[in-house]
């Protein structure tokens, strides 16, 4: 007579298949978590980039502008949208201390104005600016003309960023590239009373005050460096800097 046997796995050979067979499923599931983690971070840093990118173009193209007047005006230092005390681009520290800065100086706040509606006249919503609030770069909308220029305050400012999604450590605007040029130079006379001969350095009027009637003609580069984090990572950021040169110049008879 002839036996006929069944054979099956033993325990120990369903030991070892389950466990190859987790193995393989562990894999295909640590490999898929780290594509998937990749592609958070990629699409978070492409988002981050994409808005900061965004928020300095808004910046450059505006600040460019600062100071254009659609009338001709009987002197280039009767522009009403370069005057200094009141419409002519500015840097302040930033809005706590609001402390105007020097011709050269920086700061996370820019005040300047244009004529936006080509009217020539000075109109309370073409007094613009942007400052770092907390954390939220804000743009500012409207203002009084005749008042004398500040970055503090509330009421006059709207939020450009969210601060749910990005937080902005740096903001500032420096004025270093800017340029002064007076125009009573050469004039043959030692004003510095440096060395007895008049020098290159008089025409500079950062760096030497002018006096009284001179005609000063002031090119301002503004250099703008942008920093921020993903406010839910803070691993995730990035910065950037540009530098926007001011179309119009400003040109001052100095009191």
């Amino acid at each position: 007579m002839q036996t006929n046997r069944q054979c099956g796995f033993t325990l120990t050979e369903l030991m070892i298949t389950v466990a190859l067979g987790m193995s393989v499923i562990s894999s295909v599931l640590i490999g898929y978590l780290a594509t998937y983690s990749g592609s958070v971070n990629t699409l978070a840093n492409s988002k981050l980039t994409q808005e900061m990118t965004t928020l300095m173009n808004v910046m450059v193209e505006d600040i460019r502008r600062a100071g254009y007047s659609n009338n001709t005006v009987s002197t280039a230092a009767a522009n009403p949208f370069n005057d200094t005390a009141t419409t002519a681009l500015a840097v302040f520290n930033n809005m706590a201390s609001n402390t105007l800065q020097a011709g050269t100086g920086s700061g996370s706040c820019i005040l300047y104005s244009y004529d936006r509606d080509q009217d020539g006249v000075v109109d309370a919503n073409e007094l613009f600016g942007f400052r770092l609030n907390a954390g939220v770069v804000e743009m500012r909308t409207t203002g009084v003309p005749a008042n004398a220029p500040t970055c503090a305050g509330v009421g006059q400012w709207a939020e450009l960023t969210d601060a749910g999604f990005m937080n902005v450590t740096t903001l500032t605007f420096s004025l270093a590239a800017s340029e002064c040029l007076n125009g009573r130079e050469p004039d043959t006379v030692d004003n510095d009373g440096a060395n007895g001969v008049d020098d290159v350095a008089e025409v500079d009027c950062y760096a030497m005050a002018p006096a009284t009637g001179n005609i000063t003609v002031e090119t301002r580069q503004v250099t703008i460096t942008l920093a921020a984090e993903l406010t839910n990572d803070a691993f995730v950021r990035m910065s950037m800097t540009q530098n926007v040169r001011v179309r119009n110049d400003m040109v001052r008879i100095r009191p």
